[in-house]
């Protein structure tokens, strides 16, 4: 992988990223897999070097710590095999609700074959749907 001609790209990349609710089936619990990249979209080898989405605050629970894990996967629906995941974790000091972004960068990019499927799931630490991660877009460059 050369490092002087390479540019990175996000995808989503002109559209909104992807969003997925926490599961709220139980704390820690994870939600359902939401496809970010359909098969034979990225028709040449790629690197994920990073990930980027926003989180939204519930209003009602001030200094609160909120922790959670976002996990990217391939393969087919309902066939998903986990390649990275993204722990987090941040604490909310205000009553007003907010929606900061996220931005990692990865310490060694992820090697994804072409034309392969990436899907997300998201585990939260409190017992609820309402908190939802929007705008989720990875980060990536081709060989």
């Amino acid at each position: 992988m050369a490092t002087t001609t390479n540019r990175y790209l996000s995808y989503p990349a002109a559209a909104a990223g992807i969003s997925r609710a926490s599961s709220g089936g139980a704390a820690c619990s994870f939600s359902a897999y939401t496809e970010v990249v359909p098969a034979t979209t990225i028709t040449a080898t790629y690197y994920i070097a990073g990930l980027t989405w926003a989180w939204h605050t519930p209003l009602a629970a001030v200094d609160t710590t909120y922790e959670w894990i976002i996990e990217l996967a391939t393969g087919a629906a309902a066939s998903e095999v986990l390649i990275i995941q993204v722990p987090g974790s941040v604490r909310n000091d205000t009553a007003v609700g907010f929606a900061p972004s996220n931005y990692v960068i990865f310490p060694e990019p992820k090697e994804v074959a072409a034309n392969t499927r990436i899907s997300v799931r998201v585990a939260y630490s409190l017992l609820t749907t309402s908190n939802t991660i929007s705008g989720l877009k990875i980060l990536y460059q081709t060989a």
